[in-house]
């Protein structure tokens, strides 16, 4: 069977899943039929033009994160769970009323989001349809003459890095830093267990690609073995991210080139890919579980023991729909008594701070977590950008700000093309870096100048690093 058969099936199939369980969402859902099937109708197009011709990697990656967040969690729930949610949803009632404006919510912003997508691809920036020839003449050059060093040394960065965060706690998820560096050196740490190192692997891996001595196993294993360490060490369950960024860039990168990925390396990959986000996931739950429940000294270790393993059995059941942020945020925020942009103003200057819980906590849901107390850890709910851009409580407002989001996300994939050497590969890491930070966005949302700093940071290096290996070859 050949990938565009396959594909067209994969598509048939998915189609067919949503039509059923959409179907099943009519006998259950209280409001109006035709909100929900708008609804529908959107998410399903914001996901199918992701991956579609003219698509940008962001146009995919916020497309399934929307779609998974939004869509499918809110169908689910309905369908199957009477409209429960795990995920607190503040004064939401779930009455007719309220489940409309809620969805109808979230079709005001898909279609800021779709608008976009199309308006880009006729008068803007897309991707050509033959494989770039590499921008980093320079590295590539050192890279083909140095090839095990780089590698070596890439090796053993990256277990320095990921075991020096792991011990210190430079920067975890849900923890204070356990040790603060200074001149705000935990942000290297930051930056390099989030996107940093992988970027070092998009560049290897399109290297790979270029000289196509069939060595793709060791690049494609190194790159994946970083995204499970890497997460793990920040205690994160998120090495699905970056490393499904890191292989769809390289599938796109093939389908360009003329070729196909080979059966084998595909087989590979997605068995590899599958094991280690198995393992880094049951691993970081075991950690916190252990950690965050700990019981005193006098309990019995047995009975610790239970807990701990009660708690891993919960937090991996709801890992795979309850985790993404997405459709709660809109309820609470449509549920609140008050909005307005003097709340929105208010939500704007938000600041970190160790021991109170976050402004979305405070304000729209009866927040489970406490961070007053003195244990080193620290959670916040996240209403993500469609509710956050909603506190205002205006439809136009909500509209052109998605609409400026998509275009900001956009000109900063245009950025890292042309900067970063055109990597598709590279491309495909920073959009889901921004299209996940949309999507989990809502605290401390000044601060977001620090990723969109470091992505430009992070393409400056590289391509200074190129302009200097450059050089060197000359003379």
């Amino acid at each position: 069977m050949r990938w565009e058969t396959l594909i067209k099936v994969v598509w048939l199939v998915i189609f067919v899943l949503i039509a059923l369980l959409a179907g099943c969402v009519f006998f259950e859902y209280k409001g109006s039929a035709w909100v929900y099937l708008l609804f529908t109708g959107l998410s399903t197009v914001l996901l199918f033009l992701g991956f579609g011709r003219g698509a940008i990697f962001f146009d995919a990656f916020i497309g399934v994160l929307l779609w998974i967040g939004f869509w499918l969690k809110f169908s689910v729930q309905t369908a199957f769970f009477e409209g429960r949610f795990n995920i607190a949803v503040g004064g939401f009632d779930g009455g007719p009323e309220s489940l409309d404006k809620a969805l109808l919510v979230v079709c005001c912003a898909l279609a800021a989001v779709l608008l976009v997508r199309l308006v880009r691809e006729r008068c803007g920036f897309c991707y050509p349809p033959v494989l770039p020839q590499i921008g980093y003449v320079g590295l590539f050059v050192f890279y083909r003459r140095f090839r095990g060093w780089v590698l070596w040394v890439f090796i053993v960065g990256v277990l320095l890095v990921c075991a020096a965060n792991a011990w210190f706690g430079f920067y975890q998820r849900g923890q204070i830093a356990r040790l603060t560096l200074p001149m705000g050196l935990n942000g290297i740490f930051t930056w390099l267990l989030t996107f940093g190192m992988a970027s070092v692997s998009a560049v290897l891996l399109r290297f790979e690609f270029e000289i196509n001595r069939g060595r793709y196993w060791v690049v494609i294993t190194l790159a994946l073995l970083e995204a499970a360490f890497s997460s793990i060490s920040l205690w994160s369950r998120g090495m699905i991210l970056n490393g499904s960024a890191l292989l769809y860039g390289s599938v796109a990168q093939f389908r360009r080139s003329g070729s196909m990925v080979p059966l084998k390396v595909s087989i590979y990959a997605a068995i590899l890919f599958c094991g280690l986000f198995a393992f880094s996931v049951y691993t970081v739950n075991y950690l916190r579980a252990l950690d965050f429940h700990r019981l005193s000294e006098q309990q019995q270790q047995q009975q610790q023991q239970q807990q701990v393993n009660r708690l891993l059995v919960e937090q991996t059941s709801t890992l795979f729909l309850d985790r993404w942020v997405g459709i709660e945020g809109v309820m609470s925020v449509v549920g609140a008594e008050s909005l307005g942009f003097e709340l929105f103003k208010e939500a704007l200057t938000e600041k970190f701070s160790a021991d109170e819980n976050s402004f979305y906590d405070r304000s729209f849901v009866a927040s489970p977590y406490d961070n007053s107390r003195d244990d080193g850890l620290h959670f916040v709910s996240l209403p993500g950008y469609i509710a956050f851009l909603f506190y205002p409580g205006s439809y136009l407002f909500l509209f052109c700000a998605v609409l400026l989001f998509s275009i900001l996300a956009a000109l900063v994939e245009f950025l890292v093309y042309r900067l970063g050497g055109r990597n598709l590969v590279f491309c495909a890491l920073i959009a889901q870096v921004i299209a996940f930070r949309y999507t989990s966005f809502g605290y401390v949302p000044a601060q977001s100048y620090l990723l969109f700093g470091s992505i430009l940071l992070n393409v400056l290096i590289l391509f200074f690093s190129d302009r200097l290996m450059r050089f060197f070859h000359r003379h």
